[in-house]
């Protein structure tokens, strides 16, 4: 892999681009490795895991409003200050959480929320950056190594509570957010600067917070390539969340405790995000050069079937486990890279706005929708609720596969490329 750099010339101001994006992939991945399984541990250990629809679904008016505020002030106060702006709050709102959260339990359902808005966020402004810079000849292996870059920090970032939340008690992992920022600001004023990003990519026009989310729709509905991104992600993050609340569920019955329970789920999560780094270095790059895109898009949601047909056919907690981490391992790895690859050939209002709305809304309207299936289904259903999520996983995927393959046969050749290589 290290040859692709001395066969492709790079530039000073190039070379210093792609060190430090991998930089910010690392630092915020390693943050949400910490934060994820303290916010989960800690939520179960207070609500259960009959809970969790409920707070996927009020999640949504806050992404709602969020990305319509991220689209409406990107023009006006450009890339560095909104990028300061969500950083500087998420420090102080993780600060606060570590500080308060003995004395006021309800923080721990808002940092639930909280923490996969914020991350959404952060990856939404790398990755524009990123697409916007980087052409479709250099992201066939660059973004393996970007994703790499990401997947090294969680590994080394779940560490932390996979091996410390015992002692240390979870709540004291959230003090890690301020050093961990402090150098990803670093990394990304430098990534902005060596970018062809900065101020021109900002929209010259000004919009309301409605007008500007009403804009983000109005370019996925114009464009077949957002289409299918649109519902990829719809796909993933609904069959994602029925395996998560699965394996919430048994951990839940088996493991007692909140600090065990942080361990745990870090130590899963550790195991991966091992997987997933050596996809993202070596396996995905090898794939899209011997498969392409297209055929990955309609190959990737057959895999994952298979997988939900293997936990039916097995249910128990260790099966649960183990295609919760293959899932996990496929979706930080080799969907990312086949889903973003596909945003490079669309202009700087679809790779801001139109991605904004696609990775923060409809990330989080796909577990709402998901959220109304489980809370439906535990109305009725007791005891056979968990074979029942199986069951539901494998239609999601093979309507998957019939979508992605009707969807890529209507789509040119030439919506694929990159128009500026």
């Amino acid at each position: 892999m290290l040859n692709l750099f001395t066969q492709n010339k790079f530039s000073a101001t190039e070379h210093l681009f792609i060190i430090g994006a991998m930089l910010c992939g690392f630092f915020i991945s390693a943050d949400y490795s910490i934060i994820r399984p303290v916010s989960t541990s800690l939520f179960i250990t207070k609500y259960g895991t009959q809970f969790f629809p409920y707070a996927w679904i009020i999640s949504v008016p806050l992404n709602l409003l969020l990305i319509g505020i991220y689209n409406k002030y990107l023009p006006k106060l450009g890339c560095l200050r909104i990028y300061l702006i969500v950083a500087g709050s998420i420090v102080a709102i993780n600060y606060s959480c570590a500080l308060l959260i003995k004395h006021f339990s309800f923080l721990i359902f808002f940092l639930y929320i909280w923490k996969e808005i914020y991350i959404m966020l952060m990856f939404q402004q790398l990755w524009s950056i990123i697409h916007s810079t980087v052409s479709l000849k250099h992201a066939k292996y660059l973004y393996g190594f970007f994703l790499g870059a990401g997947g090294l920090g969680s590994l080394l970032g779940s560490l932390l509570p996979g091996f410390f939340a015992v002692k240390v008690g979870s709540e004291s992992l959230l003090y890690m957010t301020l050093p961990l920022y402090l150098c990803l600001t670093a990394a990304f004023i430098l990534t902005l600067k060596q970018s062809n990003a900065g101020e021109s990519l900002l929209l010259k026009e000004k919009k309301s917070a409605k007008e500007a989310l009403l804009h983000g729709v109005k370019l996925i509905i114009n464009s077949r390539t957002l289409i299918f991104i649109a519902l990829s992600v719809l796909f993933m993050q609904l069959s994602a969340t029925l395996v998560d609340y699965q394996f919430s569920t048994y951990l839940e019955q088996t493991i007692i405790g909140k600090d065990l329970r942080t361990q745990y789920i870090g130590r899963v999560l550790g195991i991966g995000l091992g997987i997933s780094v050596c996809m993202q270095f070596f396996g995905t790059y090898f794939l899209i050069q011997m498969m392409g895109v297209k055929r990955l898009h309609m190959g990737f949601p057959m895999l994952l079937g298979l997988m939900s047909i293997l936990s039916f056919l097995f249910p128990g907690f260790a099966i649960t486990t183990l295609v919760f981490i293959l899932l996990k391992a496929c979706d930080f790895s080799l969907f990312t890279i086949i889903k973003e690859t596909l945003y490079i050939p669309l202009s700087s209002d679809e790779k801001f706005r139109a991605k904004a709305f696609i990775d923060v809304f409809l990330y989080r309207f796909a577990k709402v929708f998901a959220s109304l299936i489980i809370l439906s289904l535990q109305m009725v259903l007791t005891s056979y609720l968990l074979p029942v999520l199986h069951s539901i996983s494998i239609c999601v995927f093979i309507s998957w596969v019939a979508i992605a393959i009707y969807l890529l046969k209507k789509m040119q050749t030439s919506e694929l490329k990159d128009k500026n290589a």
